[in-house]
């Protein structure tokens, strides 16, 4: 993870695994010796069965468009780099965050590196469901846009909750309230010190803002810093995500936010 800014919580990253040992033994009877896992990019496949996951789980798996895996048992978070041909899903220099959780949860972390050190088989059984082989474990995750469909865009209002700053991610602090909305090609909010509005452009997964206005209230602090962020968060060609009710922005300079829709 990245270092919040301004003073708020740490979560560090350490090394997870250097390298992966051999798989599991029976897993080439599940593997699809000719996936490459380009039909997993970009998306997010969650556990809907107890497969014994200490704390209950679930298990995420959110394999990202260029070859990054994000996955957590339901404490900390494995990322990195993942390789997904010969249908098997290899895992190396992943990191995992120190973020603190019950001693319950928190034993789902040892359960999470074992699964991904065993290397284990994949495939989709179907176009929604992907089904990971480790010896006698077989884990089935179905695709989240089919448990909990994305909400649209346009047509309301997200409220930003989080942002990142290069290297840096933190929550947005209290009592800063920004946020954006997009009805059609008119984009308007709140920076949370001033109010914008502008035009603009969706095409696929990105949007590009245009002829974007500001008032010109003054502001300091932790509200000049969070209006920094989504200003440069709204600014060239930028790349957004919907999971469920969340929206995801990332510009090409690294800044970005993350907002929840209020209807």
């Amino acid at each position: 993870m990245r270092r919040p800014a301004g003073g708020l919580g740490l979560l560090g990253v350490v090394l997870l695994l250097a390298a992966c040992g051999d798989a599991a033994a029976g897993a080439d009877d599940a593997t699809d010796t000719d996936g490459d896992g380009a039909e997993l990019a970009g998306r997010t496949f969650v556990s809907t069965e107890d497969v014994g996951i200490p704390g209950g789980g679930p298990l995420n798996l959110h394999f990202t468009d260029d070859g990054r895996l994000l996955a957590t048992a339901g404490c900390n978070s494995a990322n990195g780099p993942v390789e997904l041909s010969g249908g098997r899903l290899v895992g190396a220099d992943l990191g995992l965050t120190e973020l603190g959780c019950e001693p319950e949860v928190m034993a789902s972390d040892a359960w999470l590196t074992d699964l991904l050190a065993a290397e284990p088989a994949w495939e989709l059984a179907d176009d929604a469901t992907l089904v990971l082989t480790a010896g006698d474990l077989v884990v089935s995750l179905t695709d989240r846009d089919v448990l909990e469909p994305p909400v649209d865009l346009t047509g309301r209002r997200w409220d930003v909750d989080g942002l990142t700053d290069g290297e840096t991610a933190s929550s947005v602090p209290v009592g800063i309230a920004p946020f954006l909305r997009i009805d059609g090609d008119a984009l308007t909010g709140h920076t949370g010190c001033n109010e914008i509005n502008g035009i603009v452009t969706v095409d696929g997964d990105t949007l590009t803002v245009a002829d974007l206005v500001t008032t010109e209230v003054a502001c300091d602090g932790a509200a000049a810093y969070v209006e920094d962020v989504v200003l440069a968060a709204l600014d060239g060609e930028v790349r957004f995500s919907i999971t469920s009710n969340r929206l995801s922005l990332e510009a090409p300079s690294g800044s970005g936010l993350q907002a929840v829709s209020a209807g």
